[in-house]
C-alpha cells in the first residue's frame, strides 16, 4: 500500500478521499509489475487489470460497509475481532503488518532497478549487486527518517500523487497514438490469450497488490465531509481512475513495443525493467520520465508504508496481541521506535529475495486479509442486522463474490509464479510464527489484562456442569428474579443449568475499594439462585464496564445461552439497544436472549412474528419451550406490505411448522401498510412475544425505536428478542 499522510486542517471532500485512493493505488506496482505480469497473461494484461479492479471494488464496498457499522480506529483486524473472536482478529492483525513490510521491500527493490538502471551506465559493475545496495540503502534512510519523526506534508503527497498521475497518462497516451498509428496494430494483440485463463489468473494474482490502497478511504472516514455518500463514491471512482491508468499503460506497452518476438513476451523478459527499458520506443525522452516517475513515487511508497507497518505493529503491541515493547514512544521523537525497527529488520529481509517472491507474498497476506474482511461483512449481516449501517454493499453476493476470486487467483499465484514457493514458505511461516506468538502470548495478556479490569470475586458452580448451561445477568432484585424465573424455564425443557450472574459496575480506578459491595452482590446471587429449582450457581464480578464484564463471564463459563434484561428504549444516537446491552449482541459468542420482562405466570398465547432467518429459528424454539412448559398455543406471524411478500413468508412458515410440530400453532400471513401497527395488536393479544433479531421492516422499527415506543410501554406482557450466535461456516455458506 501506498499510504498518505495528510496534515488535516479541515474536512476531508470527495476529491480529497479520492485523490489519496488514487494515491494508495498508483504506485511502484504499475512501474515494477506490469512487464512481469505482461509475460504471463499475455494481451489478456487487459484483462487481468479490468477484473483485478471489479474484485476489488466488491472488497472496496465491504470496507466501506465495515466502517460505517464500527468506526473504530485499527479498521480491518479489529473487525476481523469482533466477528471472529481474538485469534483470528490477531490472525487479520499479523497477516496486515506482514502485507505492509513486505508491500515496502518490493517498492524498495523497485527503486533499485530503476537506480541500478542509471548507476551502469557510468560504473562497470553488476547490476543485481546494485539493485540490493540500492534497495537496503533507501529503506535504511528511509527507517531513519520515521525514527526521527519527520513526515510527508499533506501537500507533498498530493503533489507526488499528481505527478505520477501526469507522468503515466502522458506516457500512455503516446503509446497509444503511436500503436493506433501503425498499420496492422491488432496484431499485436493477437494471440489474445497465449497462456490460456491461467496466465490471467496468474497475473491477476501477482498484481492484486496495486489495488490494495482504497483501505485507506476508509480509514479517513472520521475526517471526511459526508463520509456515508463520500467514501462509498470515492472507493469506486478511485479504484476506477486507477483501472483506466492501468489498461492504458497496458494497452500502450502491448500496442507500441517492436522487438524480435512479441511485444508481450518481450516484456516479460525484461521483468521490473520492462517499463524502463521500452520508454524511448513509446515516446521522447521517455526513458528518463519513467525514471523519475518511478524514483519519486516508490520513495514516497517507501515512506508511507514504512509508517503504516510500524503502526500496525504499535497499535498490535498497545491492545495485548504484541508485547509491550512495540508500544514504546521514543521520548524525543515520539514514534514507535521499536516498532519501526522490528519492521525495518523484515523489510531488510525481504529485499534479499526475488522481486517476484516479494510480490507474491505480499499478495498472498492481502489476499488472506481481504477474505476475513469479506467474510465479516456476511457474518454481522446475520448475526448483527441491527448495527446501524450509513452505507450497506450488495452482501452475500458480493463478499462472497470477492472471496471465491481472491482464493481463486491466490491458489493460480502459487501454482504458477516463479519464485512462488518461496512466496508460500513465507507466508506458512509467518502464520505459524504468529499462531505460536498468540498462544506463547497474545491470549494470556489479553486474559491478564481482562481480569484486571474485570475481576473474578465470587464463583459457585453445580457439581457436575449439565450438556446446557444458561448464563443470566442480574441486576434488580425483582427484575433480576423474574429474569432468572424466565432462564429456569427454559433450562427445565433442555436439562439444563441456571448461572447467576450480577456485575458490579465501578467507577475507574477503584476496584480495590470495591470489597464492602461484594458481599450485598453476593447475597443478592443467593437469594436469586435460591426460588430456581434447576441446577444452579452464581458469579459476582467487579467491572468498570458492565458490557465487558458479562463478555468476559461468557468467554470464562462458555454458556449455551445468554439472557439479560432490558427495560426499554434507549436515546442515545450512538446505541441501537443500549450501551450495555449492543457490545453484547456484537460480541457474546453464544445465542443472546433480551428480554424486556413482564409477567409470565400464566402463558397462553405465544407470539412469533417472522421473517425467517436464523435468529427467527431460535425465537421459535423458545416458544416452543413456553408453549410446553405452559401448555400454551403459538401464533407465528408474518405481515407484508403486498401479495408479494408472500412466497417469503411461506419460506418462513415451511421452518415455523418443522420447529412447531409438536406444539398447538398457526401461521398467519396478513397484509397491512403499518406493519408495526398491526403486529402491535397481536402483541397485545399476546402473553409472551419472541422476535429475531432478523430482516424486515417490522424488526428495524423494533431495534430504532418504534417497536418499543407502540409496544413495550403500552404493555405488561413479555417481550423478548432473540440473536443467535452464527458460526464462520454457517455465515458465509450461500442460501
Amino acid at each position: 500500500m501506498e499510504d498518505v499522510k495528510v496534515a488535516l486542517s479541515r474536512e476531508l471532500t470527495f476529491f480529497d478521499i479520492t485523490m489519496i485512493g488514487i494515491a494508495g493505488m498508483i504506485g511502484a506496482g504499475i512501474f515494477a509489475l506490469t512487464g512481469i505480469a505482461s509475460g504471463i497473461a499475455g494481451p489478456a494484461i487487459l484483462l487481468v487489470f479490468l477484473f483485478n479492479g471489479m474484485i476489488a471494488t466488491f472488497t472496496g464496498l465491504s470496507y466501506a460497509e465495515l466502517g460505517s457499522a464500527i468506526p473504530e480506529a485499527g479498521g480491518s483486524y479489529i473487525w476481523v475481532r469482533e466477528a471472529m473472536g481474538d485469534l483470528m482478529g490477531f490472525i487479520a492483525g499479523w497477516c496486515d503488518w506482514l502485507a505492509h513490510t513486505i508491500a515496502c521491500s518490493l517498492y524498495a527493490i523497485t527503486f533499485g532497478a530503476f537506480l541500478s538502471e542509471i548507476v551502469v551506465k557510468f560504473v562497470n559493475v553488476s547490476q543485481n549487486v546494485v539493485l540490493t545496495v540500492s534497495a537496503l540503502a533507501v529503506v535504511t534512510f528511509l527507517t531513519y527518517v520515521n525514527y526521527l519523526g519527520a513526515k510527508e506534508s499533506g501537500r507533498l503527497g498530493g503533489a507526488v500523487t499528481l505527478f505520477k498521475v501526469i507522468v503515466l497518462v502522458i506516457f500512455g497516451l503516446f503509446g497509444v497514438y503511436k500503436t493506433l498509428t501503425t498499420p496492422n496494430w491488432v496484431s499485436a494483440f493477437h494471440p489474445f490469450l497465449p497462456n490460456g485463463w491461467v496466465g490471467v489468473l496468474t497475473a491477476m494474482g501477482l498484481t492484486y497488490i496495486a489495488f490494495e490502497g482504497y483501505e485507506i478511504i476508509v480509514q479517513s472516514g472520521e475526517e471526511v465531509k459526508n463520509p456515508e455518500k463520500n467514501i462509498p463514491k470515492a472507493i469506486v471512482v478511485s479504484l476506477w481512475i486507477t483501472v483506466a491508468i492501468y489498461i492504458l499503460i497496458a494497452f500502450a506497452l502491448i500496442g507500441a513495443v517492436k522487438s524480435n518476438v512479441p511485444s508481450w513476451m518481450y516484456l516479460g523478459q525484461l521483468k521490473e525493467f520492462g517499463l524502463i527499458r521500452v520508454a524511448n520506443q513509446i515516446m521522447p525522452f521517455g526513458e528518463v520520465l519513467i525514471l523519475a516517475g518511478g524514483l519519486v513515487s516508490t520513495v514516497s511508497a517507501m515512506n508511507a508504508t514504512i509508517y503504516s507497518s510500524s503502526r500496525v505493529s504499535f497499535a498490535m503491541g498497545r491492545i495485548g496481541y504484541l508485547p509491550k515493547v512495540f508500544s514504546k514512544i521514543h521520548p524525543k521523537n515520539k514514534t514507535p521506535h521499536v516498532a519501526t525497527l522490528f519492521s525495518y529488520l523484515i523489510i531488510a529481509v525481504m529485499c534479499l529475495l526475488p522481486i517476484e517472491a516479494v510480490a507474491s507474498a505480499a499478495d498472498i497476506m492481502f489476499i488472506l486479509l481481504f477474505v476475513l474482511v469479506n467474510a465479516v461483512v456476511i457474518i454481522l449481516r446475520l448475526r448483527r442486522p441491527d448495527l446501524k449501517r450509513a452505507f450497506k454493499t450488495f452482501s452475500p453476493y458480493l463478499p462472497l463474490t470477492a472471496i471465491v476470486a481472491q482464493i481463486a487467483i491466490g491458489y493460480f499465484l502459487v501454482a504458477n509464479i516463479e519464485h512462488g514457493d518461496i512466496a508460500v514458505f513465507v507466508s506458512i511461516l509467518w502464520i505459524f510464527l504468529g499462531l505460536f506468538v498468540y498462544f506463547a502470548y497474545a491470549e494470556k495478556e489479553r486474559m491478564r489484562r481482562e481480569e484486571e479490569v474485570t475481576k473474578t470475586v465470587y464463583e459457585e458452580f453445580p457439581v457436575e456442569r449439565k450438556a446446557y448451561r444458561i448464563l443470566v445477568s442480574v441486576a434488580h432484585p425483582i427484575y433480576g428474579k423474574r429474569l432468572a424465573k424466565f432462564a429456569e424455564v427454559i433450562a427445565k425443557e433442555r436439562d439444563g443449568e441456571v448461572i447467576v450472574l450480577n456485575v458490579i459496575r465501578l467507577p475507574m480506578q477503584t476496584i480495590p475499594s470495591a470489597y464492602p459491595y461484594v458481599e450485598r452482590a453476593k447475597e443478592f446471587v443467593y437469594e436469586v439462585m435460591n426460588i430456581l429449582s434447576v441446577p444452579k450457581g452464581g458469579i459476582v464480578k467487579l467491572g468498570h464496564d458492565v458490557s465487558r464484564a458479562i463478555l468476559s463471564a461468557v468467554d470464562m463459563l462458555k454458556p449455551d445461552m445468554l439472557i439479560v434484561g432490558w427495560r426499554g428504549r434507549t436515546f442515545r444516537k450512538d446505541v441501537v439497544l443500549g450501551s450495555t446491552i449492543d457490545p453484547i449482541l456484537l460480541k457474546a459468542k453464544t445465542d443472546v436472549v433480551v428480554v424486556r420482562l413482564g409477567e409470565i405466570e400464566d402463558v397462553k398465547q405465544i407470539l412469533v412474528p417472522t421473517a425467517g432467518g436464523p435468529h427467527s429459528t431460535l425465537a421459535l424454539e423458545l416458544a416452543k419451550t413456553f408453549a410446553k412448559t405452559f401448555n400454551a398455543k403459538v401464533k407465528v406471524i408474518y405481515v407484508g406490505r403486498s401479495e408479494e411478500e408472500r412466497n417469503r413468508a411461506e419460506r418462513a412458515f415451511k421452518v415455523a411448522e418443522e420447529v412447531l410440530k409438536d406444539v398447538e400453532h398457526e401461521c398467519i400471513f396478513e397484509i397491512d401498510d403499518d406493519v408495526i401497527g398491526r403486529i402491535a395488536k397481536h402483541v397485545e393479544s399476546s402473553d409472551v412475544t419472541f422476535v429475531g433479531a432478523t430482516t424486515g421492516s417490522f424488526l428495524k422499527n423494533f431495534i430504532f425505536g418504534v417497536f418499543p415506543e407502540r409496544i413495550v410501554k403500552r404493555t405488561t406482557k413479555t417481550v423478548a428478542m432473540t440473536r443467535r450466535w452464527v458460526g464462520v461456516i454457517e455465515a458465509i455458506k450461500p442460501k
